[in-house]
């Protein structure tokens, strides 16, 4: 176990430990992934090999739906911005789409030319 020698130890501690998580924090947001965001959509990035190649696979900036065991399942994939796929639910679908003045682009459950389109290794649940 650690062992503190002062008693100022202790905050300069958890300064470090707050200082090292801030490193931690994601590059800002666009507006379009904050508005994804605060809807309730779930961001996943394509962070291994094979989610990458899930993604490239996928149309992209229009909303897929995919029925899963939980429900119903909207994934917004953008490879270009933040090469990552936003998940949610129908409830989060419906919040986004009425911030939307212009309508919101979707394929349903739409499959592109040269492929099914993957459902994402990632966790269904969207919030």
């Amino acid at each position: 176990m650690l062992k503190l020698s002062s008693p100022l130890s202790v905050p300069a501690a958890l300064f470090l430990a707050a200082f090292s998580l801030a490193g931690c924090v994601s590059e800002p947001l666009s507006p379009q992934e904050q508005q994804l965001a605060s809807a309730g959509f779930v961001r996943h990035p394509a962070n291994s090999p094979s989610r990458r190649a899930e993604l490239q696979l996928m149309p992209q900036h229009v909303f897929l739906t995919r029925t899963t065991p939980e429900g119903l399942r909207y994934i917004y994939a953008d490879r270009d911005i933040c090469d990552c796929a936003y998940i949610g639910t129908q409830e989060a679908f419906e919040k986004y789409a009425a911030q939307q003045p212009h309508g919101v682009p979707t394929l349903g459950n739409a499959t592109p030319p040269t492929a099914n389109p993957p459902t994402p290794n990632l966790p269904a649940t969207g919030k």
